[in-house]
């Protein structure tokens, strides 16, 4: 049976000043998910995490998850 490792990487959301920079923070992913699938990572998922302070689903940062088979 085949076994998995995953690593978490937190990108947090990009802001100047009150504006956000949605752009920024999509270059900043690419360039991690490129980075670890150099490592050997493949990219399994991207997650925006609940916002306890507003209570709703809001990008403040994301959470990508990698995989690989187990070395």
């Amino acid at each position: 049976m085949k076994k998995y490792e995953y690593k978490f990487v937190e990108i947090p959301k990009k802001e100047n000043g009150r504006k956000t920079r949605a752009g920024d923070t999509f270059e900043e992913c690419k360039e991690v998910i490129l980075m670890e699938a150099e490592k050997g990572w493949r990219l399994k998922q991207i997650v925006i995490p609940f916002n306890e302070k507003t209570g709703i689903y809001a990008a403040i940062n994301y959470q990508v998850i990698f995989e690989r088979e187990a070395q």
